[in-house]
């Protein structure tokens, strides 16, 4: 009887884990993509008053920020550093390749993150600006999906996850 209840407890804080862990990565990715607009708008004002090169431009990025998401700006800088006949629009396309998993986004926020970096370092100051501001916006509507789908679905998780859990252990018993 001992171990019976021993598995069902073992079950019940699994699957309410798992539900938890479902319900913070639903609430992270809003933030995470506020974080990756910020970081945009900081590179803004890094090329357009401090006319940075984009990979003194990027470590400054990185390193006033600690979140998952500043290491696309680490990675493509140090891709950028090893291969300098590598464009900037590549670095950035492997960078977010590399980096994706850690974070919180999802498919789309990746097309639109990737497509930020085919205009990088090949158009004049100007053009670069405005594949910021195009971007920035991009994230936005992103956003504010993510913001949708939390309110939705974040309780759901949790809740599923105990409910689920108590399911199993009525099903053993």
């Amino acid at each position: 009887m001992a171990v019976k209840l021993l598995g069902c407890f073992i079950v019940f804080i699994s699957s309410s884990l798992l539900g938890y862990i479902h319900s913070k990565k639903c609430s992270k990715r809003p933030s995470e993509l506020r974080v990756l607009q910020g970081m945009l708008q900081i590179f803004e004002n890094e090329i357009s008053f401090l006319s940075n090169k984009l990979t003194d431009a990027f470590y400054k990025i990185y390193n006033q920020n600690e979140s998952p998401v500043s290491n696309f700006f680490k990675s493509t800088a140090e891709i950028l550093q090893k291969n300098p006949e590598i464009s900037a629009s590549e670095a950035w396309k492997d960078a977010v390749k590399l980096n994706i998993d850690a974070t919180s986004f999802d498919k789309e926020d990746e097309k639109v993150i990737i497509s930020f970096g085919k205009m990088l370092g090949s158009s004049d100051l100007e053009g670069q600006i405005k594949n910021i501001r195009l971007t920035l916006n991009q994230l936005k509507l992103q956003e504010q999906k993510a913001e949708e789908f939390r309110k939705k679905n974040e309780a759901m998780y949790r809740n599923l996850g105990i409910l689920g859990g108590l399911a199993i252990i009525i099903i053993l018993f």
